[in-house]
């Protein structure tokens, strides 16, 4: 008999769903990600069931169900309004591009459903009393703080070539090692990283650098080449293996902000670390994002901190100022903070002394965007008797920097008075 754990709330909550099958004669377990997170006392975040069921049967039994995807055995089943994925043991066979299987084949026992699964720490199942059930040695793994693919290594990166990019994504989230013989394999089958769809690279770096450890992720990228082997090429990534080629030094220039990427909050602020470290130009970047596929919001959003790079880059200290509060007004405050937590938090940027006279200069903007000014176009139009048109939104823009730079009162009057000012002057 295997160990017992205390099921989470999540899972006994779905206890209904695996008790129904039960009841009905099917084999019915909680499998994937909600047991290894169980039994590594992490909290969970969806629960999915394997039964023996097939998907007919799944539908037939419960009144609420959403045929996700049956040809692969799956069917959501509505309990409590909460959707739980129920899917049919199987086994998966003549993978099409090393990614899809062109044939499932539905099976009665679990065994040979959790041999097609990815790594041993995955290939858990536990029963609705809470008894693992870990045929591949799984826990063994996750005591050992290691990697390991199920059954051979090999194989499983033929199946399915995305493995390598999951085998890398679970060793930095848990910082574990990978195995010799996986590791071996992810190196022997990387070029089969070509077939895989760019979406789904991009979903998996991007896990990888939201996650805990985002600096163990890049060193075992860069130490794989993996990222050189993608279907799209990366511009980044021979500069990321180039980059981390130092990793084991931890003085290495560029590997160093590396380290200090899990104290940047969000991801995006993350990324533009990255190319900032690693000295890749603004097209190159745009380059990178574009060929992962990253939606437009996001990208406008990454290469802003780097426009704030170049905006304030090699600038003297008197020049600083007005250059940092350029950019400032053209990109963004979210940008400034964004640029300002990174280089903050890498005593070797150039500009890592001058973050406290930036960030109070930012602080001591009365406006950052033409919205907070105490005067609109139509305003500024009818003070100067003049027809509204492009001109005001260039004098207001004008207005904004004298503001900003701390020139001008943010007044509506005086706003107004300097407007005049300039009008005449222009005019004669």
């Amino acid at each position: 008999m295997g160990i017992r754990f205390t099921l989470p709330t999540l899972m006994e909550q779905a206890l209904p769903v695996l008790e129904k099958l039960a009841q009905n004669g099917f084999e019915a377990v909680f499998v994937g990600g909600c047991v290894r997170d169980t039994v590594m006392g992490l909290p969970i975040k969806d629960v999915d069931i394997a039964t023996s069921a097939r998907p007919e049967q799944v539908l037939s039994l419960f009144p609420r169900c959403i045929p996700t995807g049956l040809q692969h055995g799956t069917v959501t089943v509505l309990h409590d309004d909460v959707p739980y994925e129920v899917t049919t043991f199987r086994t998966e066979s003549e993978y099409e591009k090393h990614r899809r299987p062109m044939r499932v084949e539905f099976i009665d026992r679990l065994d040979g459903d959790l041999l097609r699964r990815d790594l041993t720490i995955n290939a858990m199942a536990m029963n609705a009393a809470g008894v693992l059930y870990d045929p591949f040695n799984g826990l063994v793994d996750l005591d050992k703080r290691v990697i390991r693919c199920v059954g051979d290594a090999d194989a499983r990166f033929q199946e399915d070539a995305l493995r390598m990019l999951r085998t890398i994504r679970f060793a930095s989230q848990f910082e574990f090692s990978i195995s010799q013989s996986t590791w071996r394999a992810l190196l022997r089958y990387r070029e089969l990283l070509q077939h895989i769809a760019m979406e789904r690279v991009q979903s998996e770096i991007d896990r990888m650098i939201s996650g805990a450890h985002p600096d163990r992720a890049l060193q075992l990228l860069a130490a794989s080449r993996l990222l050189q082997h993608c279907g799209t090429s990366l511009p980044v990534a021979a500069k990321l293996a180039e980059g981390c080629s130092g990793a084991a030094d931890s003085k290495s220039a560029l590997y160093y902000p590396f380290r200090e990427l899990n104290e940047l909050e969000d991801a995006d602020s993350r990324y533009g670390a990255i190319f900032m470290a690693l000295g890749i130009p603004l097209l190159q970047a745009e380059e990178t994002l574009k060929a992962l596929r990253f939606p437009a919001q996001r990208m406008n959003a990454i290469t802003a901190i780097l426009c704030m790079q170049a905006a304030v880059d090699n600038k003297q200290k008197d020049d600083l100022r007005l250059a940092w509060t350029y950019a400032v007004l053209h990109y963004g405050e979210e940008s400034a903070l964004r640029w300002l937590s990174i280089v903050h938090g890498n005593k070797q940027h150039v500009l890592h002394s001058q973050t406290n006279q930036l960030s109070t200069w930012l602080n001591s903007m009365p406006a950052v965007t033409l919205k907070q000014l105490k005067l609109n176009g139509r305003q500024l139009a009818e003070g100067l008797n003049k027809e509204p048109g492009t001109w005001t939104g260039l004098l207001l823009k004008r207005l904004l920097l004298d503001v900003a730079l701390d020139k001008l009162p943010n007044e509506q009057e005086a706003l107004l008075k300097q407007a005049q000012i300039w009008n005449i002057e222009d005019q004669s």
